[in-house]
């Protein structure tokens, strides 16, 4: 495993970035509205780099810091 994401205080263990942006599409955006976006982040496992998890402009969740 390479990485792991936190999304609302759930934890879940990628493989990769794939699977990475393949979870973020099931939590729906209206949700950083009611409960913030500030336990969201995602951990390289491999560097110790953490980053943020945010919206798009189309309300998607993105990984900010990552191409």
């Amino acid at each position: 495993m390479r990485y792991k994401l936190f999304m609302f205080g759930f934890p879940a263990m990628c493989i990769d970035l794939d699977e990475v942006r393949d979870r973020l599409k099931i939590y729906p955006s209206e949700r950083a509205n009611y409960e913030g976006l500030d336990q969201c982040y995602l951990i390289d496992l491999q560097t110790g780099e953490q980053y943020k998890i945010g919206l798009n402009e189309t309300n998607h969740f993105i990984v900010l810091g990552l191409t």
